[in-house]
């Protein structure tokens, strides 16, 4: 081991003599250091706890701050490298937990060729008498240290490699749930964020297409981007075994994915892999790593792969373009949805047969009309033109499916191919939390409220920090009067987004049937406050309003949705405020034009609210909760 010399970057490790030397010069690094930059090069790419790097650096008789210790040697180690913790190119801190050295390590040996993979060694000998060793020899060389004391580490050696090797879970283990947290950029140019976060996505789409695992919505995983959570901690959050997590780099036309597998119970290391390819090859670290995981979780490869026309190779150019129109559609804003469409526009100017380039069009079109003033008709019909040419080249994309299959639900005459186009959705993706949502309401349109219940619990399982995926089930709740479970849900919603309005309007209703009309009204208030525009926050807060006496607010609010309502606004909002004003007349009159067209969906739409249960029953239709009409 003594004659090894680990070449990484522009430096070199001369174990021989203890040196740290680049560019021909020694780099002065102190014993402590030195022994953490040891451990780090002897297992590239994989994990080294700070548990391991204190048995690594002091005896266990040693009465000293670890922590301290350990944050005062990577400090260190980083300064001699020249690789500042907050923009790290060699070394990768995960806090809480330990570093990772990212870039690859080249091993000697006694002048030999040079070795990519070297074996594990285990932790660095101590001496058992150190006082003594310093009375013999006040300045010992690195080399005699660890001589004298080799047989003595021999035992720590094989712990140590079993330890940290490529391990998979125990024999007869099985994972069955699994989250990527952000794969962290590490390219030379910072400006590269929205490509790691484009890799994120696409191997999570990937994992969750490929994998007979229940895989989590990138939406709830973005919450750990910056965090001091440990891995137990974000795996109970979002209720998973196993966290894939890693880092990107791209430089040239080179890209690579480090990632490691860890059990999310335990954080114990199950397995560790680095993807390197050509920019033209960079979809083929999908498949390959999709592959790797199945067999390190004890599974198998769904037989439906996601087959794509661009899985072969892709334009650089075209898929980094395609990389930031997702960057921005995943943003969800009125100006981000601008810059998605423009993206996209230019992949498809370029490669006008690149299929999921129009799946996203498909989805900014659809979403426009909701973050912005944008009419309606003419961006869904766009929306409809796109995902319909996204499956004309590649059917088996579920986004361009699921959109579809939102348009329907908000055409009478489509609803049926609605379900046709959710369902399809998800069998090519099992865990698209998006598409189970939205198929959540085309069932309560159907008039079948179990299992609307059961696509929306499906949903904020796989999406579990999702605020309006929360409120939604809480709402479904409710409509089930399953009140104590409703608002448990919408009080997770309002935590996760305080800034939504809606989940305290939807409580209000929750508190109002229950017999607090105080707190009702109270979150009524608070709804307004936060969403005062929203015509279902209206709606809602309007209703609580009239039955608890407010009147001149709901009367107020009813105003607005009537102004709303004559522009092509849903009749159902003022007419919920109308029934708790005693007008039931007024509502009925309104919700007419509702019955006459498609009267069983009618009945199953408004079923969402007990406001309208006398109006329903009234015209021979039973509630929701019956699932029948």
């Amino acid at each position: 081991m003594e004659n090894r010399v680990y070449k990484f970057a522009t430096f070199e490790l001369h174990l021989a003599d203890g040196e740290l030397r680049s560019a021909g010069k020694i780099v002065r690094l102190q014993e402590k250091p030195l022994r953490l930059l040891c451990a780090l090069l002897e297992n590239p790419q994989r994990l080294i706890t700070r548990e391991q790097l204190r048995d690594r650096m002091w005896d266990s008789r040693t009465v000293v701050n670890f922590e301290q210790g350990i944050n005062v040697a990577i400090k260190k180690v980083r300064d001699a490298l020249a690789d500042p913790a907050d923009n790290p190119k060699l070394i990768e801190t995960l806090p809480k937990r330990g570093y990772r050295f990212v870039v690859p390590v080249e091993v000697f040996s006694n002048g030999g060729a040079a070795s990519q993979q070297p074996e594990l060694a285990g932790p660095a000998p101590v001496s058992a008498h150190p006082e003594a060793d310093a009375l013999a020899n006040p300045a010992p060389t690195f080399t005699r240290y660890w001589r004298l004391l080799a047989a003595a580490g021999a035992l720590c050696l094989a712990g140590f490699a079993l330890y940290v090797s490529d391990l998979g879970p125990p024999r007869g283990a099985r994972i069955s749930s699994l989250a990527v947290l952000p794969l962290q950029n590490l390219s030379p140019d910072r400006g590269q964020d929205y490509f790691a976060d484009g890799i994120t996505e696409e191997v999570t789409s990937y994992l969750a297409q490929t994998l007979p695992l229940r895989v989590i919505s990138r939406s709830s995983v973005e919450k750990f981007r910056k965090t001091d959570k440990s891995l137990p901690e974000i795996g109970r959050e979002l209720g998973v075994d196993a966290v894939l997590e890693g880092s990107v780099t791209r430089s040239g036309d080179r890209v690579s994915v480090r990632v490691q597998l860890i059990d999310a119970n335990e954080d114990r290391h199950l397995w560790a892999g680095t993807f390197d390819r050509r920019m033209q090859d960079v979809l083929a670290i999908e498949s390959e790593l999709s592959t790797a995981i199945a067999r390190h979780v004890d599974g198998t490869l769904n037989a439906r792969r996601r087959q794509s026309a661009q899985a072969a190779a892709v334009d650089p150019q075209v898929y980094d373009w395609y990389l930031m129109g997702q960057y921005h559609l995943q943003k969800r804003t009125a100006s981000d949805l601008a810059s998605a469409e423009q993206y996209f526009q230019r992949v498809l100017a370029t490669s006008p047969n690149y299929a999921p380039a129009y799946a996203g069009l498909a989805s900014v079109y659809a979403l426009l009309p909701t973050y912005g003033p944008n009419p309606y008709e003419p961006n869904i019909a766009k929306s409809e033109s796109a995902a319909r040419k996204a499956l004309e080249l590649e059917d088996g994309l579920a986004e361009a499916h699921a959109t579809l299959g939102l348009i329907g639900l908000n055409r009478v005459k489509d609803w049926a191919h609605s379900e046709v186009e959710f369902r399809r959705a998800i069998e090519i993706d099992p865990n698209f939390a998006t598409a189970h949502h939205w198929f959540a309401y085309q069932r309560v349109v159907a008039g079948r409220p179990d299992e609307a219940l059961n696509e929306i619990t499906l949903a904020r399982e796989l999406d579990p920090l999702s605020a309006i995926t929360n409120a939604d089930e809480g709402h479904f709740l409710y409509a089930a009067r399953r009140f104590d479970e409703a608002r448990t849900r919408l009080r997770r919603a309002i935590e996760l987004g305080p800034e939504l309005g809606q989940p305290h309007a939807s409580l209000a209703l929750v508190e109002l049937e229950t017999g607090h009309a105080d707190i009702a009204a109270r979150e009524a208030h608070a709804g307004l406050a936060l969403d005062g525009t929203g015509p279902l926050t209206m709606a809602e807060a309007g209703y609580v309003f009239a039955v608890v006496g407010e009147r001149t607010a709901a009367e107020r609010l009813l105003a607005e949705l009537k102004a709303l309502a004559d522009h092509g606004g849903a009749p159902m909002y003022p007419a919920m405020v109308e029934v708790g004003l005693g007008q039931g007349a007024q509502a009925l009159q309104r919700l007419a034009p509702m019955f006459q067209l498609e009267p069983g969906t009618a009945a199953n739409s408004l079923s969402q609210w007990h406001a309208f249960d006398t109006i329903s029953a009234s015209l021979g239709y039973r509630k929701v909760a019956d699932g029948s009409n």
